[in-house]
């Protein structure tokens, strides 16, 4: 048996848009035409992606890698087309029908989206504290009295934390100013040393909707504020499928199968 998979919502395309592109397993991945959008989808082996299946799939971390990537290419040639939003990993209906009918479920909340993105790219700011600025570690003297030591603990403590405050004042300002110049902004949780494999600790993780025309206001408008305080460092990356203006939850829903 088999289901339909559903990529992105697109403005309006045809198959021969995407000439010979491949989904999720090596699946050919064809165009469903809805009311004036259209949806990339292609058909899945239920096996694989039925709900009993899928749970388990889910936990495979090497198959989780390879899905997502393969699902992220399709996104990112429709993306390469037209205005295009992701949908959820794994988002499944029955048959071509129950999708089209999902895709025409989706109705105004899909159309304002693809008008809000419609010439926009994502683009990512991550933002490092310096190890030196965000963890003080002064030389300490030898010292034998118990109150001094700790006095001296409690003192290094503060310092760490009025240095880690500075650091996160510095990311919210830098913030703040960039998303004036972006159609929209969003804050992400910072990742862990041990995930970005950084020492430096970062201070903030943004995802920017930035209109294409305005692309290179933007970009020295980073080198400007970054280039204002030695302590941070920047880490640009883009450009990408907006991914992180979905809006929640009206296009994002769970499989059917």
């Amino acid at each position: 048996m088999t289901a339909t998979y559903l990529y992105a919502i697109t403005h309006e395309l045809t198959d021969s848009d995407i000439g010979d592109l491949r989904g999720v397993g090596g699946t050919a991945v064809r165009v469903l035409h809805g009311d004036r959008m259209s949806c990339l989808v292609s058909t899945v082996d239920l096996t694989e992606f039925g709900e009993d299946a899928l749970r388990n799939n889910l936990e495979d971390l090497a198959w989780l890698e390879r899905t997502a990537r393969e699902h992220d290419d399709v996104v990112r040639a429709g993306a390469a087309l037209t205005a295009t939003v992701p949908l959820r990993l794994a988002t499944i209906c029955l048959d071509d029908e129950s999708a089209r009918q999902r895709l025409n479920e989706f109705g105004e909340a899909a159309r304002h989206a693809l008008a809000k993105i419609d010439g926009h790219d994502e683009w990512g700011v991550k933002l490092f504290a310096d190890r030196a600025a965000s963890d003080p570690d002064p030389a300490e003297p030898v010292v034998v009295s118990g109150t001094a030591y700790l006095r001296q603990r409690r003192a290094s403590m503060l310092l760490r934390e009025r240095s880690a405050g500075r650091m996160l004042r510095v990311a919210e300002e830098i913030f703040e100013c960039l998303a004036v110049l972006a159609t929209d902004a969003r804050r992400h949780r910072p990742h862990d040393r041990r995930l970005t494999g950084d020492d430096r600790p970062m201070v903030l993780n943004a995802a920017f909707l930035v209109d294409r025309k305005r692309l290179a206001t933007f970009r020295s408008a980073v080198d400007v504020l970054v280039g204002t305080d030695c302590d941070v460092s920047v880490d640009v990356t883009g450009p990408w499928p907006a991914y992180s203006f979905v809006p929640e939850p009206a296009l994002q829903q769970d499989a059917e199968t």
